[in-house]
């Protein structure tokens, strides 16, 4: 039994170096907490309503087990990138400043500028930045685990220099 432990223990710090060897870096970032909140219970929330143009709005949370909220405010440097990543749960982004292109996990890119916002899942993505960004993020995520997971770049990211 202990000789199974041993070789699963070592496997697993296999593959954590071998997930930071790979990874791909974050370049050009300055990027500090603005808060941090846990809750230890289920988050359920719904909101409705009538946009200005009188189309119905609806807007649903909920989450499974203990969560924390977490706003951080990433400041990027022309040339920049956020590189390959993913989260353990939802971040809604916004960029205040400058612009960015995003990319799936399938390399397709979207154009985001100052104003944009969007919704990331636990998809894999990354970023470069096109002109000095600064960006939000408020991020619910599984308790206890980090904000992003770092990963290696797809297929694809290599044919387009990502």
């Amino acid at each position: 039994m202990k000789t199974n432990k041993v070789v699963l223990s070592g496997a697993a710090a296999l593959v954590v170096v071998a997930g930071v060897a790979l990874a791909t870096p974050i370049v050009g970032l300055l990027s500090p907490l603005l808060s941090v909140g846990s809750s230890n219970s289920e988050l359920h929330a719904r909101g409705s309503a009538l946009t200005s143009s009188g189309e119905r709005f609806h807007v649903e949370l909920e989450t499974e087990g203990p969560s924390t909220v977490s706003i951080q405010e990433g400041a990027y440097a022309a040339g920049g990138a956020n590189g390959w990543h993913s989260h353990p749960g939802m971040v809604v982004v916004t960029v205040l400043s400058g612009s960015i292109i995003w990319y799936d996990e399938n390399c397709n890119p979207t154009t985001y500028k100052a104003g944009d916002s969007w919704v990331e899942g636990s998809q894999l993505h990354g970023f470069k930045v096109t002109s000095a960004a600064t960006l939000t993020a408020t991020f619910i995520t599984a308790q206890g685990k980090a904000l992003r997971t770092d990963q290696p770049a797809p297929a694809c990211a290599a044919g387009l220099g990502l």
